[in-house]
């Protein structure tokens, strides 16, 4: 009799890839055979540009699984440079549109050009800081598990939707309370799956349990899977309909 184990579930291609692909692909045919939103969103001048960076990043997370899937497992792949920097890539990438989005809603005066520059510099500080600080705990306990870069990492980014989110929503609550709400959505929607993982990497590393693989395929749902769908319902969905005025409906008849 075969013995069950959570590592072997999560690291099978249904966990790991086709689960993960189901809800982005199922948002791009709805956003396909969809009419354009009748809602200018909770940040009207903001709207085209959420409308296509959803867009963008649902065909991205769904290249992430299979770049980090099945293109490293490639015999021709497998321990060479790109092994290391696609991972890296898509990790940053994942950072990215978090802080992309946010910039573009907050400031959506401001340029592509400019969010970019910003969210970059923002989605480089913590894994310049978990870096770092994984080097000198590895100068320091030579032996310490390699797990505990990704706990850092997982922590750092945490740490930074928490501070970015009680900012930039007490920033704006004052003047724009839709799009404060809006920015508190979405910092801690992403922290909330950071936590997931470290909880998870805290229960495999430290309590040795294997049932902390199966805690860790529910941030990856809402990391790959439901990332883009509630970002686009969030922002559209919960939106106020505007309404034409009584002047406007009296000159349409």
């Amino acid at each position: 009799m075969l013995e069950f184990s959570w590592h072997d579930a999560y690291y099978s291609d249904l966990q790991s890839l086709y689960a993960l692909l189901v809800v982005p692909l199922a948002f791009l045919a709805w956003r396909a055979a969809s009419s354009a939103s009748a809602r200018s969103g909770v940040v009207p001048a903001a709207a085209p540009f959420v409308s296509a960076l959803t867009l963008v990043f649902a065909i991205e997370t769904m290249l992430d699984p299979i770049a980090t899937g099945p293109l490293l497992k490639l015999d021709a792949v497998r321990g060479t440079f790109v092994a290391t920097v696609v991972p890296f890539v898509f990790v940053l990438l994942g950072d990215l549109r978090v802080l992309l989005l946010a910039l573009g809603v907050a400031r959506p005066e401001a340029g592509l050009r400019s969010h970019l520059q910003q969210a970059l510099a923002l989605s480089l500080i913590v894994p310049i800081v978990a870096g770092s600080s994984y080097a000198l705990a590895s100068w320091i306990w030579p032996d310490i598990h390699g797990q505990a870069l990704w706990m850092i990492y997982e922590f750092g980014f945490f740490m930074l939707c928490v501070v970015l989110g009680r900012r930039w929503t007490s920033e704006h609550a004052p003047t724009d309370p839709g799009k404060a709400a809006f920015l508190g959505s979405l910092f801690g929607y992403s922290a909330a799956y950071y936590a997931l993982w470290l909880t998870a990497d805290i229960v495999i590393v430290i309590g040795g349990l294997d049932l902390g693989w199966a805690l860790r395929m529910v941030p990856n749902q809402l990391y790959y899977a439901f990332w883009v769908p509630f970002i686009y319902w969030r922002f559209f969905a919960t939106a106020p309909i505007a309404l034409p005025s009584v002047s406007e409906s009296n000159a349409a008849r």
